[in-house]
């Protein structure tokens, strides 16, 4: 019984081309760089959607992060403290410092879309802000006001970010029919 390395490289036919050499020719080659240059055309557009339902949902964990981070500090600290939307230019005032949304998400909602997540009855405000003078205002004493910020991208994928009074935020999507 034969089973080195040797004995199974010598069982094994090799491809020999016409001329004696070895190896693959280059009509060979071409066809399978070719077949590998198709089959990347056709994953590009899927990537590209993929990267941006990433960007939207990574964004909107930010703001929910960031909500969450002001209230933290409003109690801590004893002192009230506003987080300021500014549609128009896709970003949002913290205390300490400011957000801007990532390309390709901007403040808004896509078509079709109703408000607000838990109940939804009408559209929502038009620049997607739906706070009081697009502030959301926290409390020392642990209250904030009450509103959502609705958030889009290209594909018109809408994504929400209601806080109750009680305090609790929470990230919705939009399925094209309800809020999940």
């Amino acid at each position: 019984m034969k089973t080195s390395y040797k004995v199974l490289k010598e069982e094994m036919p090799k491809q020999v081309r016409h001329d004696g050499r070895e190896g693959f020719t280059f009509l060979e080659v071409i066809v399978v760089l070719t077949i590998i240059g198709i089959l990347s055309v056709l994953a590009v557009p899927g990537l590209s959607a993929f990267t941006d339902r990433m960007r939207i949902e990574t964004a909107a964990r930010t703001i929910s992060t960031d909500l969450r981070e002001v209230k933290m500090k409003s109690v801590l600290d004893r002192s009230d403290y506003t987080v300021l939307f500014d549609p128009g230019n896709s970003l949002y005032e913290l205390p300490e410092r400011q957000s801007n949304l990532p390309h390709g998400v901007r403040f808004g909602f896509g078509e079709g879309v109703l408000g607000p997540p838990g109940n939804p009855t009408s559209m929502p405000d038009e620049d997607g802000v739906t706070f009081t003078s697009n502030k959301a205002a926290f409390y020392s004493r642990g209250s904030n006001s009450m509103g959502t910020i609705y958030i889009t991208d290209r594909y018109n994928v809408t994504i929400a970010i209601s806080m109750t009074v009680t305090g609790r935020i929470k990230i919705w999507k939009w399925d094209g029919v309800k809020w999940s």
